[in-house]
């Protein structure tokens, strides 16, 4: 009977994914609270998702990276973009394209694309290079690279990863290390990089950015010299303790605790800033999917749901058509849905069909984690694909020249990476 409940749970986790009524937190703190009241699983365990370590490693990464903002870094970026307005050529496409990539391991996506459209819009509508034919692809760039380097929230993509499928594969030889979301994305990264570099040309040029499409970014009260200073100091000291977890141990997950409270004690963040983004939705949503996950490979919910996949995939299916599937599916699934909500749904049942088959999960793992950014396609695929697809007035059949062979490559490029990085058969 435990079986069922938990698979009617991740049912319903799913479908409240994809309408998205409510936050998603609020989803999956629903999911914990019927497998308590079902006796599935008993109170402490029903909301253990809060103690987690993975938890306690990404809720003050969220308050550190809230920080970064208010430092002159942004701003400096800012007027070197405005010194270079009236250049023209490759040099300002590259640039443009250079600092989306230096702001997406920063700023979420959608302030980032907020902030780069008032740049773009200097730029006159006469000749090849226009705001509206950059302003899509810039948010190619945005999502190839989106915390990708392992500093900020991108230092924490490993353990995300493996909170969301660890409680189905228990087996610590397959859980990610903190860099392989990093190398495994360079070629995706590359193949993207380049086919925006010069696919912008397929863009129309007969629109213009349309700026009050977008939401006035919030303004921040910025931080004096010396309080730059120790924000620096402190991030530099978080990451290299994450780097060096070889040798670190648990301070791998203190770490970004450790640095808000430094912060807090300089009164560089207010407690109330810090609490407000170390219990965001997201927190609530991971520690709502690590029990649910967990509650998956307990029940032997999730190797039910694996075997089944596993019997329509056939016997022995081939490493690479396996991550093409889930990359595929990935793209499809963000397409028309939040980022976080595609990896949440798929990344158990691909932890699942690898248990089922005796699989390496990992390549499957990093494949969904990748793809599940590519949302270029339709407005619907993440807030800042709606800002773009706004500010643009973007009919999305119009931009396809540009969007299918994207969505392709990145299809390809991340099954690819995957496949060589972790092929299933190890």
């Amino acid at each position: 009977m435990e079986m069922y409940i938990v698979l009617g749970v991740t049912l319903f986790m799913m479908v409240s994914f994809v309408l998205h009524k409510v936050p998603f937190g609020v989803t999956t703190m629903t999911c914990c609270a019927i497998l308590a009241v079902t006796g599935v699983v008993d109170l402490p365990t029903a909301f253990s998702g809060f103690g987690n370590k993975i938890v306690v490693l990404i809720a003050p990464m969220l308050a550190l990276s809230a920080v970064l903002p208010r430092t002159s870094m942004i701003s400096n970026i800012s007027k070197t973009l405005n010194a270079m307005k009236g250049k023209r050529g490759m040099l300002l496409v590259a640039f443009f394209f250079l600092i989306g990539a230096v702001f997406a391991q920063f700023i979420p996506n959608t302030a980032s694309i907020t902030i780069l459209v008032v740049f773009l819009s200097t730029l006159d509508d006469s000749g090849e290079i226009t705001a509206n034919r950059l302003l899509l692809p810039l948010l190619g760039i945005l999502c190839a690279w989106k915390f990708r380097f392992p500093i900020g929230m991108g230092a924490a993509n490993f353990a995300t990863l493996n909170g969301m499928y660890g409680g189905i594969i228990t087996d610590p030889k397959y859980a990610l290390k903190m860099l392989d979301p990093f190398i495994y994305s360079l070629i995706p990264i590359a193949v993207l990089t380049i086919y925006c570099l010069f696919a912008w040309r397929l863009m129309p040029k007969d629109d213009q950015i349309d700026r009050t499409a977008l939401k006035e970014s919030k303004s921040h009260t910025m931080l004096s010299h010396s309080q730059e200073i120790i924000v620096y100091a402190v991030f530099a000291g978080v990451m290299l303790l994450m780097l060096l977890n070889q040798w670190t141990g648990s301070l791998l997950y203190l770490a970004p605790g450790l640095g808000v409270l430094v912060l807090i004690y300089t009164k560089i963040i207010n407690v109330d800033d810090a609490v407000k983004n170390m219990t965001s939705d997201m927190v609530w949503m991971i520690a709502g999917v690590l029990v649910v996950a967990d509650a998956l490979g307990k029940s032997g919910a999730g190797n039910l749901v694996g075997e089944l996949i596993l019997a329509i995939l056939g016997k022995n299916p081939s490493s690479m058509f396996v991550m093409l599937l889930f990359s595929a599916a990935t793209v499809i699934m963000t397409t028309f849905m939040s980022n976080m909500a595609t990896e949440t749904v798929l990344i158990p049942i691909a932890a699942s069909v690898a248990l089922a088959g005796g699989w390496d999960p990992r390549g499957i793992i990093l494949t969904i984690g990748m793809a599940n950014m590519l949302a270029v396609g339709f407005p619907s695929g993440s807030g800042e694909a709606a800002v773009c697809f706004a500010a643009g007035g973007y009919n999305p059949v119009k931009v396809m020249k540009f969007t299918v062979p994207y969505i392709i490559l990145g299809i390809i490029s991340s099954a690819v990476a995957a496949n060589i990085m972790f092929p299933i058969y190890g």
